[in-house]
C-alpha cells in the first residue's frame, strides 16, 4: 500500500465519500479519474455497472475502491448507496417525471448549487489572502487561460481593468509564451485552469517562473499547475459530464471565485499606493 493509499483511507473515514472522491481528483491516475468522474456524475449507474460506465477493467475497479477503506466493488458500493441514501432524503423533489423541461431546468440549477457549495466548502482562506497580497503587490498582471478557461481569462481581465490594474489576457499558447520570457520579479501571471494539467500552461508558467514572476492560479488543489503556483485557489468543482450539457455547470464557480477575488482586491490595492 502506497503511502498515498494511506492517506485516502485514514481521510475516508472523517467525511462522507462523494466528497472525498471530489476533493481526491487531481490526485488520481487517468483510469481511476475516470471512475471518479462517472461516480460523481451519476452515482446511482456507478452503483449498478460502474466498470461498464466508465470502461475500465474490473481490477482497476477494486484498486479503486480500496483506495476508500472499502473490500471491494460490494463493499464500495454498499457505502456508497447508504450515503446516496441519506443525501437523497435531505434533497428537494424536483424529479417528478411530469414535465422533463422543467427537470432538465431544475437539474442544471442544482448542479450549478453544488457545485458552488463544493467550491466553498474546499476554499482555503489562507489560500486566498496568499493570492490576494500578491496580485495586490503586481506591477503589472498578464491572465493565461486554455480553452474553456481561455474564455474566463477574458472576463478577469475585464474586471482587472475597472480596478484600474495594468493587466493583458491570453488564450493563445504562442502568445503566452512570448508574454512570459517577458514578465519580471515584479510581475504577477494569473492563471485559471479547470483540469491543473494543461500542457501548454504548465510549459508557459515555468518559462514565466524563470523570468522570475510569482504565480497565482485558480485550479484543483493537487494538480501539476497548482503544484507551481506561489498561491493557489483551489477549485475542485469542475468535472467533466455525460449528459447532454454542452458546458458542464462547474463554471459558475470559476466565474464566483473571480467575483470573490476581485472583491478582496480592490481595498488592498489602495494599501499599496
Amino acid at each position: 500500500m502506497t503511502p498515498h493509499d494511506t492517506s485516502l483511507r485514514d481521510v475516508g473515514t472523517m467525511g462522507p465519500m462523494l466528497d472525498l472522491i471530489r476533493q481526491s481528483l487531481p490526485q488520481f491516475t487517468p483510469a481511476e479519474r475516470r471512475i471518479a468522474e462517472a461516480i460523481l456524475d451519476t452515482p446511482s449507474t456507478a452503483i449498478t455497472d460502474a466498470a461498464r460506465v466508465v470502461k475500465v477493467s474490473e481490477p482497476s475497479i477494486i484498486r479503486f475502491c480500496r483506495r476508500f477503506d472499502c473490500d471491494g466493488l460490494p463493499d464500495f458500493r454498499l457505502k456508497l448507496a447508504h450515503q446516496l441514501a441519506v443525501r437523497q432524503s435531505t434533497a428537494t423533489i424536483a424529479e417528478s417525471g411530469t414535465d422533463p423541461f422543467a427537470g432538465m431546468v431544475d437539474d442544471i440549477f442544482n448542479r450549478a448549487a453544488e457545485a458552488l457549495r463544493e467550491t466553498r466548502h474546499d476554499l482555503d482562506l489562507d489560500s486566498l489572502r496568499r493570492a490576494v497580497s500578491l496580485l495586490a503587490r503586481a506591477r503589472r498582471i498578464d491572465v493565461y487561460g486554455y480553452g474553456g478557461s481561455g474564455f474566463l481569462a477574458g472576463e478577469a481581465l475585464h474586471r482587472m481593468a475597472c480596478l484600474g490594474i495594468a493587466s493583458v489576457a491570453y488564450s493563445d499558447p504562442t502568445l503566452q509564451m512570448v508574454s512570459a520570457a517577458r514578465l519580471s520579479p515584479s510581475d504577477v501571471l494569473f492563471v485559471l485552469s479547470f483540469s491543473g494539467h494543461t500542457s501548454y500552461l504548465i510549459s508557459n508558467i515555468e518559462i514565466a517562473k524563470k523570468s522570475g514572476a510569482r504565480v497565482v492560479a485558480i485550479c484543483p488543489g493537487g494538480s501539476i499547475v497548482a503544484s507551481l503556483a506561489d498561491g493557489n485557489i483551489n477549485l475542485n468543482a469542475y468535472r467533466t459530464s455525460a449528459g447532454p450539457l454542452i458546458v458542464p455547470t462547474g463554471r459558475a464557480p470559476m466565474y464566483v471565485m473571480l467575483d470573490v477575488l476581485i472583491a478582496l482586491l480592490a481595498p488592498e490595492l489602495g494599501k499599496t499606493d
